[in-house]
């Protein structure tokens, strides 16, 4: 039986990574995916408008929708009638590091994070989406104590690509090395979910 999943494209090297694991391991090449493009959610109308789309064209008859719980606030009432399984994390962070690992960072920093696709994708998401120059940018991420970019291994990113954001911003911006175990084990436990109709608990 083949799942469709229907994924915000911020994390599409890592899906795509795990995905093959998860393919390999279980001997089964079932699962589709179609990816939504990155950075809709700064219009919620678009966002919206971009999921049910993507959702409208699915023709399996499982669907896993790939987004945080806290994406969209209306999330779920727009979805009900598409009969969607989704993962518990709130966002895109909690799916990498875990809601229990993300507390502890933030128990003694007010952080920011980046994730790969966020690097990739932050002008399509603050330029041009929220339409912020480099003022509105300095005073809107003067709150955090830093930015943390999570470095997944899926990519190559370069001094370059940093120092811009930084400049962007004039936030410090530290690397952190993330495994992709957690994100792994919530790919795997919402397919083995829709697959089997097992019962999971929330993950940490």
């Amino acid at each position: 039986m083949e799942v469709r999943i229907v994924s915000c494209g911020i994390f599409q090297l890592e899906l795509e990574r795990v995905l093959d694991e998860i393919k390999a391991e279980w001997a089964s090449d079932d699962f589709k995916v179609t990816y939504i493009t990155p950075a809709l959610h700064v219009n919620l109308n678009k966002l919206k408008d971009g999921i049910t789309e993507a959702l409208d064209m699915v023709t399996e008859e499982k669907i896993v929708l790939f987004y945080g719980s806290m994406c969209h606030p209306e999330l779920s009432e727009f979805t009900e009638k598409y009969h969607v399984i989704r993962p518990q994390p709130r966002n895109c962070i909690e799916l990498v590091l875990g809601k229990e690992k993300q507390r502890e960072l933030e128990a003694s920093d007010r952080i920011f994070y980046l994730t790969p696709g966020w690097l990739q994708n932050w002008q399509n998401i603050f330029k041009q989406g929220q339409g912020w120059d480099e003022i509105d940018a300095r005073q809107s991420f003067g709150f955090y104590d830093k930015i943390l970019l999570l470095d997944t291994g899926v990519c190559e990113f370069n001094d370059e690509d940093i120092l811009e954001f930084y400049e962007y911003t004039q936030v410090p911006i530290e690397i952190e090395s993330v495994e992709l175990v957690v994100f792994k084990e919530h790919v795997a436990q919402i397919l083995n979910e829709i697959l089997d109709k097992r019962t999971f608990t929330d993950m940490g």
